[in-house]
């Protein structure tokens, strides 16, 4: 390397270690006037050192600001001065990105800081707490708790409840979806569903995977609006939104509720979530299909369902193009061929949708159960799509 080159290095390095001992003995000074000085005085001295030429280093100081806010939280809300200081300080550790200072931010919140102090420290939060997975965790928390207090009528801190959102969306982080979703389905005012909805979209990751999420752990009505969300949405392919819908199928086949709204609730998402997997033949879910059938000829033996969710069920079992499904469905038929030669009335709907059904599924196991069908007290319309289905059985 060129001599020249080497004494020049030398000296950038030299000039650059003496302003980093400058700048430390500035920082130093800054947080041993804060420490003796008065609480108007300290506020001065946050405000001088945001203009000072070494702002960027002062980090250490906003920090120490933050903990006295933090050792007289009482305070923080009966004494405006104490606020401002924590903001004040709190903003400044977004504004040059001191991570260090993270955990301070995020103690103001549990520590009950008022609204100045709390947006500026989710401001500040929305930049330090990148990559943090226990703060993210935190604030996650946080809103979750502000939106359970909005579903018992009570209205939270908008400020910082739209403070927080907004740091969450810029964080981006996967795991603030659920709770995004929740505020974006609430009620809340127009101004702060918008933000949530622009924070929710925000969210890099796997959309179908962060929806199952949501089913997963969200409250019931909320597992509904994120599968008609899957369903719906552009950004899912269609392999995607059946992997969704077999997931929220499950869900609805096999959660307990106790009242009677959530049984309802789970019905929808059960029945919505069937007919999108029967649409694209996830041959693979065929035991849930069945499953649903079972409950579905429950539900409508109680009078729980209408004829006519029954007949889907029957219908979207026979799309699955499946010898499980085919056996499933002659089960049926011979308990319903039972029935009827024991003199009990049938549903003509239900005996076409049925033995249509084997017809589509063309499985030589409903041979011997369609041909006897023709030998008893049906209709010609019935015996006629028998014979109609039994020639589509395949050999």
């Amino acid at each position: 390397m060129n001599r020249a080159v080497v004494i020049l290095l030398a000296f950038v390095v030299c000039v650059a270690s003496v302003e980093a001992q400058d700048a430390q003995k500035v920082v130093d000074t800054y947080k041993r006037n804060f420490a003796i000085a008065s609480l108007d005085v300290k506020i001065q001295i946050l405000q001088d050192a945001t203009t000072n030429p070494n702002a960027a280093a002062m980090g250490p100081l906003y920090e120490q600001a933050l903990e006295f806010a933090l050792d007289n939280a009482s305070l923080i809300d009966t004494d405006v001065r104490f606020s401002q200081l924590a903001a004040i300080a709190a903003k400044q550790v977004g504004a040059i990105n001191y991570k260090d200072a993270a955990l301070s931010l995020w103690r103001l919140f549990p520590a009950g800081a008022n609204t100045e102090a709390l947006t500026a420290a989710a401001g500040a939060l929305a930049v330090v707490a990148a990559g943090n997975v226990d703060l993210i965790t935190n604030l996650n928390r946080y809103v979750d708790s502000m939106n359970t207090l909005y579903t018992t009528g009570k209205m939270p801190d908008p400020a910082v409840l739209s403070a927080c959102i907004q740091a969450l969306g810029a964080l981006g982080d996967p795991s603030s979806f659920p709770t995004l979703f929740s505020a974006v389905n609430l009620g809340y005012s127009d101004q702060i569903t918008a933000m949530a909805r622009a924070a929710l979209l925000s969210i890099k990751g796997d959309l179908g995977q962060m929806l199952q999420e949501v089913m997963r752990t969200r409250p019931m009505e909320e597992k509904k609006l994120a599968l008609q969300m899957a369903l719906d949405n552009s950004r899912l392919t269609d392999d995607q939104k059946g992997a969704v819908a077999e997931y929220a199928l499950d869900v609805g086949l096999h959660t307990s509720v106790p009242d009677a709204p959530g049984k309802a609730t789970l019905r929808d998402i059960r029945f919505l979530a069937a007919s999108a997997v029967a649409a694209r033949k996830r041959a693979h879910a065929s035991g849930l299909m069945v499953e649903n059938l079972d409950m579905t000829i429950s539900e409508y033996d109680k009078n729980l369902v209408d004829r006519g969710r029954l007949l889907d069920s029957i219908a979207e079992l026979g799309a699955m193009g499946t010898h499980e499904a085919a056996a499933r469905l002659t089960q049926y038929l011979v308990l319903l061929n039972s029935y009827v030669e024991k003199g009990k009335t049938y549903d003509e709907s239900i005996m076409l949708t049925l033995i249509g059904s084997l017809g589509t599924l063309g499985d030589k196991v409903a041979f011997d159960d369609l041909m006897y069908t023709q030998y008893l007290q049906y209709s010609a319309t019935v015996k006629k799509a028998a014979r109609a289905s039994l020639d589509k059985l395949q050999w």
